[in-house]
């Protein structure tokens, strides 16, 4: 094999080859210089049928749609995001350290100078090696100026086996360095990228089942099981493994909104935990936490003060939740051995009659005339879907209203929840829509949308998903108003650093070609305009125009402060 240098076009030749063997499918482009030996490969794979494309001008969204991509897939597999150098590649960083913690096998492709230009003030040049830092599970530095042919198509071999590591999956960096002539006119990528790619089928495999657990859990005890997010695991198999378990335990499964959806789930366990009568006779000895956990305030409260914490989560330490260490134990998956006969369910019934009674309750505070608030609208939004939907639901308040108040989801739940924020939901919706065949509802805040406008600005002639952005606008942050710089100390500069009110509707600014954008001011509103939505194909912003926040945070406040009938509890 000859050492002489490769060209930068089969460079890109070599590199995508490698991609479409390990399984990928999707990958996502912002246009740029640096990149050209990678963008044209791309669109030539792509008129082969060889993969799908999607460009978008801002890395930032382009890499937010890459893990929607990602993770829209059941169970998730790799999607790779392409970018040119400089701060180009830095505007990935939110989108991987996203992937890093939500477990979300992404390749981040980096377009750089070769190695003689850096550290030497050429122009557009910026060390990229470590850009990324800690949130990635590993980084390959491609400068291959002397190489034979299979040394890049290795690079991607490796880190496609790292991304999808069953133990812990996550983003991993490709840094390319390209050198002039970056494509060459005669180059038949037509041929080069025709000849046969074997393929290999790169999806998260699933962790053997734990057989340890079962023999950590005392006989007798009671207990509770917290279900958070497990992004990268087959949620149907999740789904079976919990309700096999409840059913063994007898214990009830209380589940954030973007965890596998249970036919055992409690609807308002959150609110539950809250109640200090109900769960002054209902404090569970041992409480089993499922994947990443922590939406709830009063989940947190039971998981510093409960006797016994086990961790059911593959990966390693420092990456599974314990925020309080108080994990007495920890286990990669739910045991695949169980006792004869399922437990005793008189623990169960407790919990489920004091649930029902609380759903009376909430439905309650949410007919009538309730306010046309965050907690009315997504119950309302939970309430329009279907088994066959995928819903995805943005950070913040919209998150916790569905958690408190929406009931019981029928649809597969996405929501980013590896940290939380608020950048890129636009785009990792639109991605994990094309995903899904059949109807996506995302229900998000207002600074939410507005954070990700770029996100609607898919390039011309792409495929449009069937979707549904529905808007709470509040005009600011709602959620400050239930925390502790709503205090009466902090009124005098509240509105400016934590409320930042508009002024004026969202709507205008969400304003985008191919997009519809339709105003609602209550129920009757909101319900005719997500049929009309759900009939037509494309993308649709609703925007719901709701009371002041300091009235959506009044719902909120006599939500938490629900309390079930005692005799329901005990009997």
């Amino acid at each position: 094999m000859s050492e002489s240098r490769l060209s930068s076009q089969s460079r890109g030749v070599y590199i995508v080859r490698a991609l479409i063997a390990g399984g990928v499918t999707d990958v996502v482009l912002a246009p740029g210089s640096r990149s050209a030996p990678l963008a044209v490969a791309l669109s030539t794979s792509e008129r082969l049928g060889l993969l799908r494309l999607h460009v978008r001008m801002d890395e930032r969204s382009a890499g937010y749609l890459a893990l929607g991509l990602a993770k829209g897939s059941r169970p998730a597999r790799p999607v790779a995001v392409v970018t040119t150098s400089g701060t180009a590649a830095v505007n990935l960083h939110p989108a991987v350290v996203e992937a890093s913690y939500g477990g979300v096998p992404l390749i981040a492709l980096t377009a750089d100078r070769p190695p003689r230009l850096r550290g030497v003030g050429a122009h557009q040049t910026i060390n990229q090696v470590g850009l990324f830092a800690s949130a990635i599970r590993a980084e390959f530095d491609l400068t291959a100026a002397t190489s034979n042919a299979d040394a890049d198509a290795d690079a991607v071999r490796a880190a496609l086996a790292v991304a999808t590591d069953v133990a812990h999956p996550g983003p991993v960096h490709l840094n390319i360095a390209l050198d002039e002539p970056l494509v060459d006119p005669d180059f038949d990528l037509a041929a080069a990228l025709g000849q046969p790619i074997p393929r290999s089928a790169s999806t998260l495999a699933q962790p053997q089942m734990g057989e340890q657990l079962w023999d950590a859990i005392a006989q007798g005890e009671t207990g509770l099981i917290v279900v958070g997010d497990v992004t990268g695991m087959d949620s149907a198999a999740s789904a079976a493994a919990i309700n096999e378990f409840a059913a063994r335990t007898g214990w009830p499964v209380l589940t954030e909104p973007s965890a596998p959806q249970l036919l055992v789930g409690l609807q308002h366990g959150a609110l539950l935990l809250g109640d200090q009568k109900f769960m002054a006779d209902h404090h569970p000895e041992t409480v089993v936490t499922v994947g990443r956990v922590g939406l709830h305030r009063s989940v947190m409260s039971l998981l510093r003060s409960v006797h016994r914490h086990i961790v059911v989560d593959p990966r390693p330490t420092g990456w599974y939740c314990d925020p309080f260490g108080t994990a007495k134990f920890k286990a990669d998956a739910l045991p695949a051995r169980w006792p004869a006969e399922p437990a005793p369910t008189v623990w169960l019934d407790q919990w489920i009659r004091a649930d029902a009674d609380m759903s009376r309750q909430v439905e309650q505070v949410l007919s009538g005339r309730a306010p046309f608030a965050g907690p009315l609208v997504a119950r309302k939004a939970v309430a329009s879907l279907n088994a066959e939907d995928q819903f995805v639901i943005g950070p913040s308040w919209p998150m916790r209203h569905v958690g408190e108040a929406g009931g019981h989801i029928r649809a597969h739940c996405i929501a980013n929840r590896g940290t939380s924020g608020i950048d890129g939901i636009i785009s990792t919706t639109w991605g994990a829509a094309l995903r899904h065949d059949g109807y996506t509802l995302a229900l998000i805040g207002d600074l939410t949308s507005v954070y990700d406008r770029n996100g609607l600005l898919g390039a011309p002639g792409e495929e449009q998903p069937h979707l549904t952005y529905l808007v709470v606008d509040n005009d600011g942050g709602g959620i400050f108003h239930s925390l502790e710089q709503a205090a009466p100390q902090f009124a005098a500069d509240f509105e400016r650093v934590f409320g930042t009110p508009r002024g004026y509707g969202v709507a205008q600014l969400l304003a985008t070609p191919g997009v519809s954008v339709t105003t609602v001011h209550d129920t009757a509103e909101l319900h005719t305009t997500l049929v009309q939505c759900r009939a037509v194909n494309g993308v649709h912003i609703v925007v719901a125009q709701c009371e002041d926040r300091s009235v959506e945070a009044d719902v909120v406040t006599t939500l938490r402060n629900l309390s079930v009938v005692s005799d329901l509890s005990t009997s």
